[in-house]
């Protein structure tokens, strides 16, 4: 992955644990960023990565033409786009990608908003998590304007491994993106939950983890996620557990527009809910493997 030689500066609205990662990595390639959280703590991280703080959304659309979201749910991100104060308001942005994952349906409103004020909206939903991001192969589906599309594509070439242009009509890009979750969902409590009982049986957590990983069984969560955070003890970093079942609940609401039955996913889902209830709000996913202990019957790790 090559730097974007002599670009113009970028905006980036919202750099929390994904977004803060997608930001350091346009810096390390050359990209300079304006960027903007509502958190000061999260704004200061992006700041000594080498980013330049902004004090409010409309400073960054005021100053940039090409900006992207990074934000946790569909209600934010419209209030973010179209708000008071917010991206359709701004007098220099001309393309905003938004990378979070919101439905087609906030997607086509998003982008029709944005539209009546001359923005260009591109859905720009990122696969792949911190971790992804942080080694350099998180991948970045598309829907969008191709035009728009093409001149963003160099900056988007630097923050990730893959990009999947996915056509012009917006909210393709959230289908392709909440399937992909689904899948991941359902592997990772799958593997928290069968690897809780593994421990209760008396093998160690790494023997676990390894015999996963040369079977079957193996996938994204025993070959990153667990080496990186849960065997080391360390239950952050990757975002909070309702964002996953804010993803889930999306991936449902294309099921049923498509009228696709989906029993899995709806089990995933309510077993989501049930996790995300027996926690304090917004505790990290990493902590769920904490549930899974508990509903084993086996001691949590430390």
């Amino acid at each position: 992955m090559n730097a974007v030689p002599n670009t113009q500066q970028v905006g980036f609205i919202g750099v929390g644990a994904m977004g803060g990662a997608i930001v350091a990595r346009l810096l390390k390639h050359g990209v300079p960023v304006l960027a903007y959280d509502k958190n000061p703590e999260v704004l200061a991280r992006a700041q000594s990565h080498g980013a330049t703080a902004a004090a409010s959304v409309r400073e960054v659309v005021d100053t940039t033409e090409i900006v992207f979201g990074c934000l946790p749910d569909a209600k934010v991100c419209e209030a973010v786009a179209l708000g008071p104060g917010g991206v359709a308001e701004g007098s220099t942005v001309r393309i905003y990608a938004d990378t979070a994952t919101v439905g087609g349906s906030a997607s086509v409103s998003l982008a029709s908003g944005l539209a009546q004020r001359g923005i260009t909206f591109l859905d720009a939903p990122v696969v792949g998590g911190v971790i992804s991001c942080e080694a350099g192969t998180l991948g970045i589906l598309v829907a969008g304007p191709e035009t728009a599309f093409r001149r963003v594509k160099p900056v988007m070439e630097s923050f990730a491994g893959r990009v999947f242009y996915l056509g012009e009509r917006p909210g393709m890009a959230q289908v392709g993106k909440v399937v992909n979750n689904a899948v991941g969902y359902a592997a990772l409590y799958a593997t928290f939950e069968a690897v809780a009982v593994g421990l209760k049986a008396g093998i160690d957590i790494e023997t676990l983890v390894a015999i996963i990983n040369q079977g079957s069984g193996a996938n994204f969560h025993t070959q990153k996620i667990f080496p990186a955070y849960i065997i080391p003890r360390k239950f952050e970093g990757t975002g909070a557990v309702e964002i996953g079942v804010k993803d889930l609940k999306c991936f449902l609401e294309e099921a049923r527009r498509l009228h696709a039955d989906t029993p899995m996913a709806d089990a995933v889902t309510a077993l989501g809910v049930r996790a995300a209830q027996s926690g304090p709000p917004g505790r990290d996913t990493m902590t769920l493997f904490h549930y899974f202990c508990d509903l084993a019957g086996v001691p949590r790790l430390g």
